[in-house]
């Protein structure tokens, strides 16, 4: 059945209505891109001066609905091959500057796989780099998932764009990849190299610079942080490079970059060397082993180097490695950005977890940072997923902290949570009985604030007050738990209160 077309005209020029623009957009998304988004992106070219006249907000919200269409077609690349790909070089042209999801127009072109997409890809690339690492490689992640496309349409012409930052680094670890894996007998970026040394000298310099004045970069965390991501990646794709160029001349820099104090840099510069044959690089490499946030890339440089026996069985086994993924996971930018001062495996169970089908280790793991006058410390779960939570979870039981991570990662249909302020009249009606239970219990100024729902169970989170006790507490009528907010710096919420609750009714049933 032919769906009916959608008129996006009317989200371009002046005087769109964004009211009206959502409600089309969210249309778009749902609707069958494999018969219309041709029709979407010629109706884009045809209304080209409106483009550069239209609110970039809306501009971004329709990409965004388009490529939700497109990736959710019953095969994306086929969907995309029919789109003229100098036609969407041209709507990029005529875009406003401000626009927000350009780089998803990027991303449909290199998922299309084709000589014409991934030429016109290049000229994107050189001509409207995206703002940020993590987007061009999100851009470019098409390349790494599959083979089927020729290297020659995409290396060396993309190598014009080296210049830009964001887009260096997820360049080069596409021509690292190829390398790596074989599809090429050469280094895509080998006739650059020295390009790729001067690259290297200067985001070594900038990361000397940051580690003696963050604040030259910046004047907030997020701004500082994304400064740091970005050269840290681009280091990281540098150092790779040169060593799979196996070029000696770039012995020099690697021992610079080596010096640097972040531990992911020092590794791959160190790894690098060890390719090369530099007796300093190995040493150096093999006593990272000991850092948890460097001891993954160590493990696999030692595997992939033939120099894995030359590391102690300790740092290999299932608690080191769970250590090392925390510590990982507490580096990226999104989280602490730096490696934690001490961490350490607390507990670990193997147990039946949501979406496993079989049993699995799990690890808590307490890590903290000492910051000088602050310290903070928490626990993390690794094996199944990692993750941890900003509320303080060191002082519940090991189980209640399995349970809070088990009820975190559960994704299921029937399994969800509606707050307060989305409760229907039936779901109000719901509540009442509970509340009313928790007053027999004894609790006093009860707030309800989630609703949640297990398959047919269901149950209340509330903020509350028990024998002059500020709580949070989660009852459905049978069980009841209860977590004091009083005197924690970082006490529980009612979000991870639910958690608990659903993961120990999920990790009962699953584990008897």
């Amino acid at each position: 059945m032919t769906s009916p077309a959608i008129e996006i005209e009317s989200l371009l020029g002046p005087a769109a209505d964004p009211v009206a623009a959502g409600t089309t957009m969210r249309q778009i998304a749902i609707a069958n891109a494999t018969e219309q988004a041709t029709e979407w992106f010629q109706a884009l070219w045809e209304s080209k001066t409106e483009l550069e006249q239209t609110d970039p907000a809306i501009l971004g919200g329709l990409f965004r609905a388009i490529h939700t269409s497109i990736l959710n077609s019953e095969d994306p690349a086929a969907t995309i091959r029919p789109i003229n790909p100098t036609l969407v070089f041209g709507i990029l042209e005529r875009l406003p500057e401000s626009t927000p999801n350009r780089h998803l127009l990027m991303h449909l072109m290199t998922l299309a796989r084709s000589g014409d997409h991934l030429h016109i890809l290049t000229q994107m690339l050189v001509k409207f780099p995206p703002a940020g690492w993590m987007s061009v490689g999100q851009v470019l992640s098409p390349l790494l998932q599959y083979n089927d496309w020729e290297v020659s349409d995409f290396f060396p012409d993309v190598l014009e764009a080296l210049a830009h930052p964001s887009v260096a680094s997820p360049v080069l670890d596409v021509a690292n990849f190829l390398t790596r894996t074989g599809r090429v007998e050469t280094h895509p970026a080998a006739s650059r190299i020295e390009n790729l040394l001067r690259l290297l000298d200067a985001v070594v310099q900038k990361l000397e610079r940051f580690e003696s004045n963050p604040t030259e970069f910046g004047n907030d965390v997020e701004t500082i942080q994304s400064v740091l991501g970005e050269a840290v990646a681009l280091a990281v794709s540098l150092c790779d490079a040169l060593g799979l160029i196996g070029d000696d001349r770039a012995k020099g820099k690697l021992h610079q970059a080596m010096q640097i104090k972040h531990r992911r840099v020092q590794s791959e510069a160190a790894g690098a060397l060890t390719r090369l044959g530099d007796e300093a690089g190995q040493e150096h490499l093999l006593g990272l082993v000991a850092e948890p946030a460097a001891r993954r890339r160590v493990l696999q440089y030692a595997e992939e180097l033939d120099i894995a026996d030359a590391i102690d069985e300790e740092y290999a086994t299932p608690q080191a490695l769970a250590e090392a993924d925390v510590a990982v996971w507490l580096c990226q930018p999104q989280n602490m950005g730096v490696p934690p001062t001490e961490i350490s495996v607390i507990d670990s169970k193997r147990m039946l977890w949501p979406s496993y089908s079989t049993p699995i280790d799990c690890f808590l793991v307490r890590f903290e940072f000492d910051f000088g006058d602050t310290q903070y410390s928490n626990v993390a779960i690794a094996g199944p997923t990692v993750h941890a939570f900003a509320a303080d979870l060191a002082e519940l039981p090991s189980n209640d902290i399995y349970a809070a991570y088990a009820g975190w990662h559960a994704e299921h249909k029937d399994i969800f949570a509606i707050t307060e302020d989305h409760w229907n009249a039936a779901q109000k009606r719901m509540v009442s009985p509970l509340v009313e239970y928790l007053r027999r219990e004894g609790y006093e100024s009860i707030q309800p604030r989630i609703l949640g729902f297990l398959l047919d169970e269901h149950a209340i989170v509330c903020e509350a007050t028990r024998e002059d006790r500020e709580c949070v507490v989660v009852t459905d009528g049978l069980e009841t738990i209860e977590q004091t907010t009083v005197g924690r710096p970082r006490p529980l919420g009612t979000q991870e209160m639910w958690y608990i609750y659903l993961g120990r009714k999920m990790l009962r049933t699953f584990n008897g």
